[in-house]
């Protein structure tokens, strides 16, 4: 994959990842229970909408596992750097629920749509 390859793999997991913390920060007046049902589908939605479009235009010759690697390292290096650096308040979601189980769905999200568009 050229270095041209990785910024758009990286510019696609931002997207997603900006659109997921957008919802985050609207939806505090819902109840936990639709909170992590809309949290799940947005992931879904986001990381499997903005995928299908990068495999449908920029896909090039790499494996797909290799794309949704690419994709969940930026997506790391992104909370990395907003957790660490950028937010004070408390990290009470980084969790299964919150963080962990999102971040496979995405993962999954991205290997879906590239293994059926491939």
């Amino acid at each position: 994959m050229s270095v041209a390859g990785i910024f758009f793999v990286g510019i696609h997991a931002l997207i997603a990842w900006v659109l997921i913390e957008l919802f985050v920060n609207l939806a505090h007046l819902l109840s936990r229970k639709h909170y992590i049902f809309w949290h799940y589908l947005v992931v879904l939605l986001s990381f499997g909408g903005l995928f299908s479009f990068y495999f449908s235009t920029f896909h090039q010759t790499v494996s797909v596992f290799f794309v949704m690697l690419v994709a969940m390292v930026f997506v790391l290096s992104f909370e990395i750097i907003v957790f660490r650096f950028l937010y004070s308040g408390e990290r009470w979601f980084l969790n299964w629920v919150d963080w962990i189980f999102p971040m496979f769905l995405a993962a999954s999200a991205i290997y879906a749509v590239g293994s059926f568009l491939e």
